[in-house]
């Protein structure tokens, strides 16, 4: 079983994160398929908002694969860098969006900080 270590906690923030966009967004994913996918996102909208939502999600799950990494290797530098860039913003995007997940991202953060310091 993996540790559940920042890295990890970000990876499982990401695949949370994607399934829920299919969930909320299924409707709108259906309308897209409907329309043969290509093409099918505007810059603005439903479809643009369910793109970005999912494709936040793979990134977030990216970016904890590479936190996962720097903790494997002792890398406290970069462990210290990716807990500044969550705190920051986590802490934009709970001011801007207070019911929304960015919470997550701030005690996600400060924990790959206390992490990178110890090293």
């Amino acid at each position: 079983m993996l540790r559940r270590t920042p890295g990890w906690w970000l990876q499982t923030t990401g695949v949370v994160h994607t399934a829920l966009g299919a969930v909320l967004y299924r409707d709108v994913y259906a309308g897209m398929g409907r329309d043969k996918v290509l093409a099918t996102v505007p810059e603005r909208g439903d479809r643009a908002t369910a793109f970005w939502f999912t494709a936040a999600g793979t990134a977030i799950f990216l970016g904890g694969r590479l936190l996962r990494s720097a903790e494997e290797h002792g890398d406290g530098a970069a462990q210290r860098t990716a807990g500044a860039t969550l705190l920051g913003v986590g802490a934009v995007g709970s001011a801007m969006m207070p019911r929304g997940g960015f919470w997550a991202l701030l005690a996600i953060g400060g924990a790959a900080v206390r992490r990178g310091r110890k090293l």
